[in-house]
């Protein structure tokens, strides 16, 4: 568990209960809170414009704001913050609404004590993070596809790839596109790919020719679907038994 402090906001209008998370979360060693207070949305806002909160804590109910209204507007105002709404007895079910808002989760006063408060920020708090994580690798990703793509594009070449093992063949979207297939055709099996070839028998005799050979290899070959002439494919084997090139215009 991480152990450095955590800053919590509470927007609470109610003096009993925001008494009573303060002190439970006063207990707490490891991590440490530093609580923060606001009656309203008025002075959440106030203290969400002065500083950063890992945590807030939030009332549906508020003297200026009433239900789902409350965590759309903090959130829309506020995006991309951790949100635990507090509700009462009767709001369970507004509860439930409120993760569909984008609360990580929502706790029922009265029916938890300071050791299920701290249990449930930490858990929200470490999937928080976790889901940050994830969107940033994901976010990562679709900008190295993106720069591949426009790399396809400058070279006019595609990419593909053909599992020998499982004898699935995989192209490009890029490659797709150059050699005017549907995208219903980006897997395929290595087999229904040569129907593609105008001369399948000689381009495989190319293929073995230099088969054994170490390095990257190029053959010649027509495609029935491409028009424009003679394609270019160069490749090389990797070690787990895939074919890896590009198909370019010779």
């Amino acid at each position: 568990m991480d152990t450095k402090e955590l800053k919590v906001l509470l927007i609470e209008d109610n003096p009993g209960d925001a008494f009573l998370i303060k002190f439970y979360l006063g207990e707490s060693l490891s991590p440490k809170f530093n609580f923060f207070h606001g009656e309203n949305m008025k002075t959440a806002n106030e203290l969400m414009s002065k500083h950063t909160f890992d945590i807030i804590l939030m009332d549906l109910n508020l003297p200026d704001s009433v239900g789902l209204d409350t965590i759309k507007k903090l959130l829309e105002k506020y995006p991309n913050n951790l949100v635990i709404v507090l509700t009462g007895l009767v709001d369970e079910k507004v509860g439930l609404e409120t993760v569909r808002f984008g609360a990580q989760d929502f706790l029922v006063k009265g029916k938890f004590d300071g050791k299920v408060l701290i249990s449930s920020i930490m858990f929200a708090f470490e999937r928080f993070n976790l889901n940050k994580e994830l969107s940033s690798v994901s976010s990562e990703l679709n900008k190295g596809e993106e720069r591949f793509s426009n790399i396809e594009k400058l070279l006019n070449a595609g990419y593909m790839e053909a599992d020998l093992t499982k004898r699935i063949l995989y192209q490009s979207n890029h490659l797709l596109k150059l050699l005017n297939m549907p995208p219903d055709k980006q897997y395929m099996s290595i087999e229904e790919n040569m129907d593609y070839i105008e001369d399948p028998e000689q381009m495989q005799k190319d293929a073995r020719a230099i088969w054994d050979t170490e390095g990257i290899h190029q053959v010649t070959f027509r495609h029935k679907l491409y028009t424009a002439g003679p394609l270019n494919f160069r490749w090389y084997m990797s070690g787990d038994n895939k074919i890896i090139g590009t198909v370019f215009p010779a």
